[in-house]
């Protein structure tokens, strides 16, 4: 049995909120760890000593491979606590989630390989709502289409 150390982590990351001229929305499918096979918004830690904005845009072109990507504003900041539990036996865990609205003129997406993702694509809110949504995913739904009753 793998052993943790017991202290509370925090865990800061920076993700792309993307719409394209559609109204669809940039998710990404999370490959591995507990919550493999859902959706979330493309993006990732900021390693020590990273700027928030160059993790940003290094994690975007590793899940999607988007380069020509233009920083609007930051859009919102996400937390989330993760406690541990028989489905959880990680150490808690607060998630904090820096996140960007960005352009792009490009559209044409490309998978990671053999990455924590293993799948990106542009989603209706149909599309989006029928998925697996990982919590940062039901957070960047809700941004992108804040009428729905969820």
């Amino acid at each position: 049995m793998t052993s943790f150390p017991s202290e509370n982590r925090v865990y800061v990351g920076a993700y792309g909120y993307c719409l394209d001229r559609k109204g669809r929305l940039l998710l990404t499918r999370l490959a591995k760890g507990s919550g493999a096979g859902s959706w979330t918004l493309p993006g990732g830690g900021v390693l020590w000593g990273e700027d928030p904005d160059q993790a940003l845009l290094r994690e975007m072109e590793e899940e999607t491979g988007l380069v020509d990507l233009e920083i609007l504003s930051i859009t919102a900041v996400y937390s989330h606590t993760y406690h541990q539990s028989p489905e959880n036996p990680l150490p808690p865990l607060h998630h904090i989630g820096i996140i960007y609205h960005l352009e792009t003129p490009v559209f044409k997406l490309r998978n990671e390989i053999e990455g924590s993702t293993d799948q990106c694509r542009w989603l209706t809110e149909k599309e989006a709502r029928s998925l697996t949504l990982a919590s940062l995913g039901k957070f960047a739904a809700n941004l992108a289409w804040p009428s729905a009753d969820v």
